[in-house]
């Protein structure tokens, strides 16, 4: 059997590969603690000591939660919990915490809804495809037994400030994993409630999975395992979830930038990878004002083009004359494909017929350059058969040459 996978470890691979490597693999441990994650932690602790009391038959009150989660907070909250929101404060996240608890307590009191089985229950199985198995992890945030409907419950605590919807709730990978762990245990537990909590919003979701849904996920999660185990390349994938990675500060998507964050002004103009950014993006600068001034003279021809046609052919010349050059008028009439934009169905038609000719691949795109070319060498029959396609075009141009 394979190593064990959870669904964190499973999650972290597909959010970016470079983060599992680090993590699993390298097994490195730059563990940077959010302020999110910090308040999402001690919620669920305070929860967990709550229910173990009401496991027992005890109530306790609202205060003493609140109590408890004030002396959870104290005892672990350090000034190195990084806050990403700059317009909020760890004391904003404290109140917001709090508030989750507050709202959850009057929801759901006087706490007899169920019969708790287990708070923060391990569970664990084996994930089975053809001759393999892959063992799968988890830990359940709440395990209840609800004895009127005679069916397990599985509930998890998010303090996430997306509110999941319900047709995610029936797609949802973590929890139906937990079912498939309880089936091991429970022959019942094939019927159960996945139920979410989202405490921000004060909303309970419920969703249920049947047998041929179990089986379907767990051959979806057999192979998820299988691309981590095949897998042999890990880059780095920039996200909005980049600010909470643990590993930002030696990511190569991040560490330069990082690094320069902490400079002062003067030291960070003097820095080498600075002065190359500032170079390049100079010079491309430079290379962007040349082009528009190149499209301005390119223009500026075009129109002289247009003078010389009409005043060779007022003059009857095909020859103009320059202090040192001269402009050579063509004038001349030549067959042309239409373009996809012009007409798409005799692009399309004119298109099919090369194919079914055997021709298409003498010209690889639809266009009167290669056409005109190709004309030369084709049977008149199979000229004839596209002229239909075609159209006569008159081209007048300008060309500058040395005098000789």
């Amino acid at each position: 059997m394979s190593s064990s996978y959870s669904f964190s470890k499973i999650g972290s691979f597909a959010k970016c590969k470079l983060q599992y490597k680090y993590r699993y693999i390298d097994k490195l441990r730059l563990r940077v603690e959010t302020i999110e994650a910090f308040m999402g932690i001690i919620v669920h602790e305070a929860l967990k000591e709550f229910y173990d009391f009401v496991k027992n038959k005890i109530i306790k009150p609202k205060k003493w939660l609140l109590y408890k989660y004030d002396e959870l907070w104290k005892k672990d909250y350090n000034d190195s919990i990084k806050i990403m929101k700059k317009e909020f404060s760890a004391e904003d996240y404290y109140e917001k915490g709090k508030k989750c608890l507050m709202d959850y307590y009057e929801e759901y009191k006087p706490f007899d809804q169920t019969k708790i089985v287990k708070t923060e229950e391990s569970v664990f199985c084996k994930l089975k495809q053809d001759s393999q198995e892959y063992r799968f992890t988890g830990i359940i945030d709440r395990l209840d037994w609800n004895d009127k409907e005679k069916i397990f419950e599985i509930h998890d605590y998010k303090t996430s400030a997306t509110l999941m919807t319900q047709e995610e709730a029936g797609q949802d990978f973590q929890l139906s994993l937990y079912q498939l762990a309880l089936l091991s245990r429970w022959p019942e537990a094939e019927k159960t409630k996945l139920i979410w909590h989202f405490l921000l919003f004060n909303k309970q979701i419920e969703s249920s999975r049947t047998k041929e849904q179990l089986m379907e996920i767990q051959s979806i999660a057999v192979d998820k395992i299988k691309a981590i185990e095949a897998c042999e390349e890990f880059p780095p994938h920039k996200s909005v979830l980049c600010d909470w990675c643990d590993f930002q500060q030696i990511c190569p998507l991040w560490k330069h930038p990082k690094k320069m964050e902490k400079l002062d002004e003067n030291k960070y103009r003097k820095d080498p990878g600075v002065k190359l950014v500032t170079c390049y993006s100079e010079l491309e600068e430079e290379k962007k004002q040349l082009k528009a001034k190149i499209s301005e003279i390119e223009q500026e021809q075009a129109k002289i083009a247009e003078a010389a046609v009409e005043f060779a052919e007022k003059e009857g010349s095909l020859v103009i004359d320059g202090p040192d050059k001269q402009l050579v008028v063509t004038v001349k009439e030549e067959l042309g494909a239409p373009s996809r934009k012009e007409d798409s169905e005799k692009w399309e038609g004119l298109r099919n017929i090369l194919i079914e000719s055997d021709k298409y691949v003498d010209v690889s795109i639809v266009n009167s350059s290669m056409l005109n070319r190709m004309l030369k060498s084709w049977p008149q029959e199979f000229i004839d058969k596209i002229k239909g396609f075609l159209s006569k075009k008159t081209i007048k141009k300008v060309d500058l040459k040395n005098k000789t």
